[in-house]
């Protein structure tokens, strides 16, 4: 009974460890949501995702990054600083837009970060999302809050 007890369990053990490699790959063939109207897309109903553009009492809900008038390009430099500091890749820097991504190291989960800079309203609106799964634990919230910090000490 001990032995077939064993044998479940590594059977299932393996094939999560194989559910998660697959995934990782998936993830890594993916690309970013990208802009639509000149504005991010949302998150939709899942909660690895958090976007500016939410509403305030949206559990998705995050904060952009304000900037003071006439400093829209130190704000961008420093994004981009904080974005490649925090381990970020970038893939696209076309302001008024960027993405980077961020993989994760056991499994190589590949997650986007994507701006897209208001200089009207001094905002850089910012959308953090992985590509695969449904919950992330929370990262992503925690990656934007880890650049804003960044951002607030310059």
């Amino acid at each position: 009974m001990m032995k077939i007890a064993l044998i479940i369990f590594v059977v299932l053990t393996v094939s999560g460890v194989l559910a998660f490699v697959a995934m990782g790959f998936r993830s890594r063939g993916g690309s970013a949501p990208g802009m639509r109207a000149m504005a991010l897309q949302s998150c939709g109903s899942r909660p690895n995702c958090v976007w500016s553009g939410a509403s305030p009492n949206n559990t998705q809900h995050v904060a952009g990054f304000a900037f003071d008038a006439g400093e829209e390009d130190g704000a961008w430099t420093g994004l981009i600083e904080a974005i490649r500091t925090a381990g970020g890749k970038l893939e696209q820097n076309s302001p008024p837009y960027l993405n980077a991504t961020f993989s994760s190291k056991v499994f190589g989960f590949v997650d986007d970060f994507e701006c897209l800079i208001d200089r009207d309203t001094g905002v850089i609106h910012v959308r953090s999302s992985a590509r695969v799964g449904y919950n992330d634990r929370n990262v992503n919230r925690a990656r934007v809050e880890q650049i804003r910090a960044m951002l607030n000490k310059r």
